[in-house]
Formats: C-alpha cells, structure tokens, sequence
C-alpha cells in the first residue's frame, strides 16, 4: 500500500512547481521581448533601407532605435573626415529633435571620452554617468570603416543597460550605419558641390514628379527662377573666389526660406531655381521677395573685400491648367525672370498668367 503523502512533501512539491512555473514564465517574457525585438529590428531594416534622403534616414533611426530601446534620450554622431570629429547630426531629447546646427558645439574628436573612444576602438560600451543616466555607445561601421557613432541615453532607475541590449544595438548598428553611408552617397550624387543646394539632374526629375502630381491632383505648384544681378562683373571685379562665395552665401539665404518640401537647386551659373510645392502664386511672390529683401540687405566680406552688397533678379511661375510639360512652367518663370533683369533687375516678377 502507498503510503499518504505528508503536508512537509506537499509543500515542497509545491515549491518546486512554484519555481518551475516562474522559471518557465521567465523564459515566456525573455522569448516574447526577443521576438519583439526581432520584430522591430526588422521593422527598423525595412524603413532605413527604402529611404535614401539623408536626413529622413537620419530622422527615422533615432526614433526607432530610441524606442526600441526605452531610451528618451539619443544622439547620432558621424565623422568629418576633414576635421577628424564626430559631429552631432541629429539627437532625440524626449518628444523633441535637435539637428547639426544646435548641436555643433558638442563635436567630439576621434579618441576623446567614451564616444570618441568607441569609433576608435571599434567597440561598443555600457557607462555609467554621475548625472544618474546608463549610456550605452556603438560605432557605425560602414563598409570596413569607421563612419560615426549612436549613443543612447536613460535614467539608470528606470534600469541600467545591460550586456543584451548592448549586442541588440551592435548588430542594428551595423544596418543602420550601411543605411547611413548609402543616403551619404546619394547625397552627393544629387547636390551639387559648391553651393551644398540640390543639382541640376536633380531639379529636372523631381519638377516632373511634382508637375504631374500637381496637374493630377489639381494642386498649386511654383517655381522660382534666380540670378545674380551683374555676377559677371562682380567675378571680374573682386575674383571668382569671393564669386564663389557670395553664391554660397545666397544660396545658404534660399535655403533657410524653403520648407523641407520645397526643392532649391543650381539651375546653371549663377542662376538658382526653386520648386515650391503646393504653393500658389502670391505665395510664391512672397517667398521671392523675402528672398530678395535678405539679398539685398546683407553685407558679404570675404578677405580683404569687406562690406560687398550684391542683389538677386527673380521670376515666379505658377502651374496652370492649360500647361502640358514642366517645361513650359520653366520658361514662364524664365520669361518672367528676363523681364525682371529688363526692367532693372533686383526685384520679384510674375508670370503673365494669359
């Protein structure tokens, strides 16, 4: 005969299914978070790797990586090869976005501190800092070198990083840096060297796209069309290389007034054209003039030419209905451009609209 079970074996049994079950529940959570994170890593791949504009990739990695990781805080750095620093590019602090020129100031030297350290060494840390904050830092490495470094930041209360999370951000980091380096690379192809604004190519694929969505849609669409007022004899008089920057300097002026929808590029020379997308024509003239009172306003000194003043020729085209090419929207801002430089040159123009 079985002998009954006593209440000390009972409780011990129990014990043991108590462990097991919290064990087995352990290894549930561990396997859930990992296919979470495997969900989202592929989630990440997916978005950075359909995107070749520099700063949306840029954009789209500190939010996802941030989140994946529960960290408010987060910074890209990526190296200037000509300098030898890691600058800030982009940085999440909680719902808000810091870019390069806020963030300039905090550009590291290849070796100096943890972040400096990590692209030099190649290797990946998990930090404490006196503020109360875990910092976990991985290189970029893109094609066998070295091209920046991300660095994630939380509350060590709302716990520290760990050994795991440091080898899940190693391998998302070596997506994202080949994401990072091919948008680097379009990047180039697509802008024009001297004056950082889009390239020629460029314009003339993106105005089509945008005429026909526009004609479709039965959208406004505008194109600026801008020359510098005498820039010949301008280089004449003062040299091509305090030509070349004063058009630098007015296409940084157009650039800061377009939205990150509109479309600046060098058209030729020292005429530069602007695809203004769902814009109508008064606004387009306001946009102009703004660009032009800026012009004309600011004092360009490069070396020993101090105190320059130089003024800009603008014509203004809107799309309309009886237009069949994007070709046609051109030689209307042209047009009107020509009767600007006609009638005296520094001012905004329009189209006739007959």
């Amino acid at each position: 005969m079985n002998r009954p079970t006593g209440i000390p074996e009972l409780l011990r049994k129990a014990d043991d299914i108590e462990k097991r079950y919290a064990e087995l529940h352990k290894r549930y959570l561990d396997l859930t978070k990992r296919v979470d994170e495997l969900a989202t890593f592929r989630e990440i791949g997916l978005a950075i790797n359909s995107i070749l504009d520099f700063d949306e990739v840029l954009e789209t990695v500190i939010w996802k990586v941030t989140d994946l990781f529960d960290a408010p805080i987060g910074i890209i750095y990526l190296l200037d090869s000509s300098t030898d620093k890691l600058v800030p590019k982009i940085a999440r602090n909680g719902n808000d976005l810091r870019r390069e020129n806020d963030l300039r100031s905090e550009s590291v030297s290849i070796g100096e501190g943890p972040v400096g350290q990590a692209l030099a060494e190649r290797l990946g840390t998990i930090t404490e800092q006196p503020n109360g904050y875990s910092c976990l830092i991985e290189p970029l490495i893109a094609k066998h070198e070295g091209i920046g470094v991300i660095k994630l930041l939380r509350k060590t209360s709302d716990g520290p990083f760990d050994r795991n999370e440091s080898n899940l951000l190693s391998v998302i980091s070596s997506q994202v840096a080949v994401a990072i380096h091919n948008a680097v690379l379009y990047s180039l192809a697509i802008t024009d060297s001297l004056t950082r604004l889009y390239a020629r190519r460029y314009f003339d694929l993106r105005l089509r796209e945008e005429f026909f969505a526009a004609r479709r849609y039965k959208q406004p669409l505008s194109v600026l069309m801008i020359d510098i007022d005498h820039f010949k004899s301008f280089n004449d008089r003062y040299g091509h290389q305090t030509g070349d920057f004063v058009l630098k300097e007015i296409a940084q002026i157009i650039a800061q007034n377009c939205r990150r929808s509109d479309i600046p590029c060098r058209y030729g020379g020292e005429e530069i054209a602007v695809i203004l997308v769902a814009t109508p024509l008064n606004g387009a003239i306001a946009v102009g003039q703004k660009i032009r009172n800026q012009v004309g306003e600011k004092q360009f000194s490069f070396r020993t030419a101090q105190g320059l003043k130089i003024t800009v020729s603008i014509g203004v085209a809107s799309h309309r209905l009886g237009m069949r090419t994007p070709d046609e929207l051109v030689a209307a801002a042209d047009a009107a451009l020509y009767k600007a430089k006609a009638k005296g040159r520094n001012r905004v123009l329009p189209a006739d609209t007959e």
